[in-house]
C-alpha cells in the first residue's frame, strides 16, 4: 500500500492571493495516487486558481504517472487561459527524476515554498 497525503494550504488564500492554490503533497506519488493529485489540480484550476504551488517537500518517490500529472497541469493551465505552476522539491531523488524527464524545463522548481510564492508574485 502506498503512503500518501495531500492537502490545501488555505492560509495563502486567506492572505489575499485569490488566484493562488497551494497543494502540499507527501509520501509516494505513484499510479495509485496520481488520480487524486490530478483531481485536486483540476479542481483548483476550475475554481479560478491560475497560480499553483505544488509543495512536494515531503514526497519521497515519484513515478511516470505523477510526471504525467505535472505535465498535464501545465496543459490544463494553458487551456484555461494561462497560468503558472511552481513545484517545491527538496528530495534529491525526486529532483533527479524531474530533471531526467526534462520536466524542469517546463515547470519552475524551487527549494522552498517561500521561494515559489515569491517567484509567482513576481510573475503576476
Amino acid at each position: 500500500m502506498t503512503t500518501f497525503f495531500i492537502f490545501d494550504d488555505e492560509q495563502v488564500v486567506e492572505e489575499g492571493y485569490h488566484d493562488l492554490a497551494v497543494l502540499v503533497v507527501g509520501g509516494e506519488v505513484d499510479y495509485e495516487v496520481s488520480p487524486q493529485l490530478r483531481r485536486r489540480i483540476v479542481h483548483a484550476i476550475r475554481a479560478g486558481r491560475r497560480r499553483l504551488v505544488l509543495d512536494l517537500s515531503d514526497v519521497t518517490f515519484i513515478d511516470s504517472t505523477a510526471i504525467g500529472v505535472l505535465a498535464g497541469a501545465v496543459a490544463k493551465l494553458d487551456e484555461a487561459g494561462g497560468g503558472s505552476l511552481a513545484v517545491v522539491c527538496t528530495h534529491e531523488k525526486v529532483l533527479q527524476i524531474l530533471r531526467i524527464t526534462a520536466l524542469d524545463s517546463v515547470i519552475a522548481l524551487h527549494r522552498s515554498r517561500e521561494e515559489a510564492l515569491s517567484a509567482l508574485a513576481l510573475a503576476g
